[in-house]
């Protein structure tokens, strides 16, 4: 089940519509990365010093892809945040990817409510 974290300059969350390419960006995951699905995406804006605007996404995956996967799947992000920050009018972006593996630590828990009740 991959996270993907996106951070960005935030003249970039300005123009570039995040759904469209939150959604292009989990089918490419689950379709490179051979998951079930994605759970979890942040988009973040940061500020930057010493350059032009970055976008930066970090894929995190359960153990077992192989390198070329891992490679596979970045190119295919760069390829498609790319044209995204075309269509959106957007040059001169530093692009970044990494694809990694979750520590042996990781865990997942969801928190549900039940239908009535208040969860604090």
């Amino acid at each position: 089940m991959p996270h993907v974290h996106i951070t960005l300059s935030p003249r970039i969350t300005r123009v570039l519509d995040h759904t469209d390419l939150v959604t292009a960006l989990n089918a490419l995951v689950v379709d490179r990365s051979g998951s079930s699905g994605v759970s979890k995406t942040s988009v973040v804006p940061a500020e930057t010093y010493g350059g032009g605007m970055v976008m930066h996404v970090e894929v995190a995956l359960l153990h077992g892809r192989t390198p070329a996967v891992k490679a596979h799947l970045s190119e295919g992000v760069l390829e498609l945040i790319a044209t995204h920050l075309s269509k959106a009018g957007m040059e001169a972006v530093d692009l970044s990817v990494v694809v990694r593996d979750l520590p042996n630590s990781y865990r997942l828990s969801q928190i549900r409510s039940r239908a009535g009740t208040a969860q604090t």
